[in-house]
């Protein structure tokens, strides 16, 4: 199914491949009518047998598989996607999703988690993203194997003409450049990941995120804001650095700096100073924001916004440039993480008990978001801050 170029690299195929998984009929004749009307190849596989000797014969940018399978567990087709084809991505599919499930499905390298039923449009928008990232982790794939090429014919050129190392090393140089930028931001992400992936809940998530960027961009207030059903923002979370999350700032952040973050800060952290704000301010407010810089980023998945994280401090101490590569880099799995743990919860939620407390890490005030909350009879380490301890760091 794959071309072979004139160099001898390995290109994708002109129509991408998608591997449906699902030992019942009705549901892969659907989703191979969906995915075929994307102008893709579509393979059928009824069990993990089938599947894994589809995997290793053919050139897979997609596996959409069931969790539940004749032969065994789906998940453990995961593993052998990235044994065969490592540019591939997987959604996982269930009728019976939970959030554990789908932490263990992330974990295993899914990009994403599929309640069963669903309808034509939402895994038309899974399986594109899907490929979307297949694509993007083929193309890193072939930057490496240029590289690497690159080395080899500066080794021989070494022997030859120092002319042409001189031009081969330059290019090295350049080369090696953009790929440190990359590593730089991969590092970082791959930090980010591995501090939320044992978060089981929104409350862990949203802690464990703010106690990684506190450490990343320094002493701070921050602020977490989700959005509602209604399209409008609800405070998640509040830390207090220097100045308390009381209703007064909570006011200032929804009704001034979100709406910036919204229009202009989609994906894209935006920095900029209290004084900026004057002419939408009370003096009152002014004065309580007085000489701040504030930092936020709107955080969407899918095209969709789901939260705003807003940073403000002392503008005696600015937000640096890798400040902001920082939060740019971790926003889109921050978002992606947001929207496994709640369409998780949203369809296999238990009934409140009563006995659950509500989330509220501002004491000083100010909106919250309560989602149900876990039961654990150990501190968790990254909420320091809502017990009034001084920063492990």
């Amino acid at each position: 199914m794959s071309a072979t170029g004139k160099s001898g690299s390995m290109v994708l195929p002109v129509r991408p491949m998608v591997l449906v998984v699902d030992d019942e009929p009705g549901m892969t004749e659907m989703l191979g009518d969906v995915v075929g009307a994307m102008d893709c190849t579509v393979v059928k596989a009824a069990n993990i047998a089938e599947a894994r000797r589809i995997i290793a014969r053919e050139s897979v940018q997609v596996m959409v598989a069931d969790m539940k399978l004749p032969d065994g567990d789906g998940m453990s087709l995961l593993r052998s996607l990235r044994k065969y084809q490592p540019s591939a991505r997987a959604i996982v599919m269930t009728g019976e999703p939970t959030v554990a499930a789908a932490t263990e499905a992330i974990r295993h390298g899914a990009v994403d988690f599929v309640a069963k039923p669903f309808d034509a449009k939402a895994i038309t928008a899974h399986v594109r993203s899907a490929l979307s990232l297949s694509e993007q982790v083929a193309r890193q794939d072939q930057k490496i194997v240029k590289l690497k090429r690159a080395v080899k014919r500066l080794n021989a050129a070494r022997k030859t003409i120092s002319q042409k190392v001189d031009i081969l090393c330059n290019d090295l140089v350049s080369a090696y450049g953009e790929l440190s930028k990359q590593f730089d931001v991969l590092r970082t992400q791959e930090s980010f990941r591995k501090t939320i992936e044992p978060a089981r809940d929104l409350e862990q998530l949203i802690c464990q995120s703010m106690d990684w960027l506190m450490r990343q961009l320094g002493y701070s207030n921050v602020a977490v804001w989700l959005v509602g059903d209604d399209g409008g923002y609800q405070l998640g979370a509040y830390m207090k650095y220097t100045i308390p999350g009381d209703e007064q700032v909570s006011e200032i952040l929804r009704r001034v700096v979100l709406p910036l973050a919204a229009r202009d800060g989609r994906d894209t952290p935006m920095k900029f100073k209290s004084s900026e704000l004057a002419d939408k301010l009370s003096p009152k407010e002014q004065q309580l924001m007085k000489d701040q810089e504030i930092l936020t980023i709107d955080c969407t998945y899918l095209g969709e916004s789901l939260a705003a994280i807003v940073f403000f401090r002392d503008e005696h101490v600015p937000f640096s440039e890798p400040d902001l590569d920082t939060l740019r880099s971790v926003s889109p799995i921050f978002a992606s993480a947001l929207a496994t743990i709640v369409r998780g919860a949203e369809t296999d939620a238990p009934e409140p008990t009563g006995a659950e407390d509500s989330f509220d890490s501002n004491s000083d005030g100010g909106g919250t978001y309560d989602p149900k909350k876990r039961k654990s009879n150990k501190p968790d380490p990254a909420d320091w801050w809502k017990r009034g301890e001084e920063p492990p760091f």
